[in-house]
This record gives structure tokens, sequence and C-alpha cells, in this order.
């Protein structure tokens, strides 16, 4: 598909897309990237479906369901570590200890460390240790949000392979 072509489908469709993904996201921000991402895919890849507005909003869906679901196992990480992390504070008698939990958590970001390159490291612990943005992450390490997007993608995906083999 011609850029010119990309273009005038950006104009046309972009507003009405950013509105679907809102209402999947509830964030704007996240919104505006994933379709930022559908148009980029179309960009890079030699693509011409067939019904255009059908393919979009297609994609759109998709993209945010995938990144629900990345949500949904971040969400579970992070009450897994918090429920774990009250029990032992209750002075719970089964065995559980801080160190345990400290050091589950610590071969869970080892082996992200050493699965993960070093900028998908980067913004996946920019994102959710310190709670930075899409955007806020893309302009500090000079990146669009699209590979802020890819670079957690791939992140969460190790996070997955981990929890897979722990189990």
């Amino acid at each position: 598909m011609k850029e010119t072509e990309i273009e005038r489908l950006f104009r046309q469709y972009y507003n009405r897309m950013v509105r679907l993904a809102r209402t999947m996201l509830y964030d704007d921000e996240e919104s505006r990237d994933v379709v930022s991402e559908v148009f980029a895919t179309l960009v890079k890849t030699d693509i011409t479906p067939k019904n255009v507005e059908s393919y979009l909003v297609m994609s759109v869906r998709n993209r945010c369901l995938n990144l629900l679901e990345h949500k949904e196992v971040r969400a579970k990480f992070e009450q897994a570590y918090t429920m774990e992390a009250r029990l032992l504070s209750s002075d719970n008698d089964e065995g559980l200890s801080t160190v345990s939990v400290e050091k589950e958590y610590e071969q869970l970001m080892d082996y992200a460390r050493r699965q993960l390159t070093g900028q998908a490291l980067m913004v996946f612990q920019m994102r959710h240790l310190q709670g930075m943005k899409y955007q806020e992450i893309a302009n500090q390490l000079g990146i669009s949000r699209v590979m802020v997007y890819k670079h957690l993608a791939k992140a969460m995906t190790t996070i997955k392979e981990y929890q897979k083999k722990i189990r």
C-alpha cells in the first residue's frame, strides 16, 4: 500500500479507531498508541486489505485485546506478590518468609535481565516498576511509543515463559 493511501486512511479513520480503542482500554494515550501501531504496520508491510475499514477495526480490536492480556498478567503478578507480602506481614506460620518472597521476585528479575535486551528490560522497569507512561518512556529513551509497546510485549512474553517454567 502506498504511503499516500495510508495517509488518506489515517486521516479518514484515525479518530474512529482511537474511539474504538478507548472503549476497550479506557486510556487515551494507550488508545492512540494502539492505533498508531496499526498504521505503522500498514506502512511496514505490503498489505492491501479488501475491506480497509474492517481490517482496521479488527486490527485495533486485536491489539487492544493483546494489551489487555498483558495488563492482566502484570496485575496477576502484582496481586500474587502483594498477597504473599501480606501473608508474611501477618505472621502466618505456613513457612513463608519475607526472604522467600524477595528471593522469588529477584529470581524473576534475574531471569528477565538474562533474557531481555537492555532496552526491553529498561522499558519494562520504567513502565512497571517506575509507573511511567508510554510517551514518557519514549521521550526519555528517544524511541517511538510503538517501540515502547513492542519492548513491553516482549518483556511480558518472557515473564509468561518464566511463570510456565516455575509451575
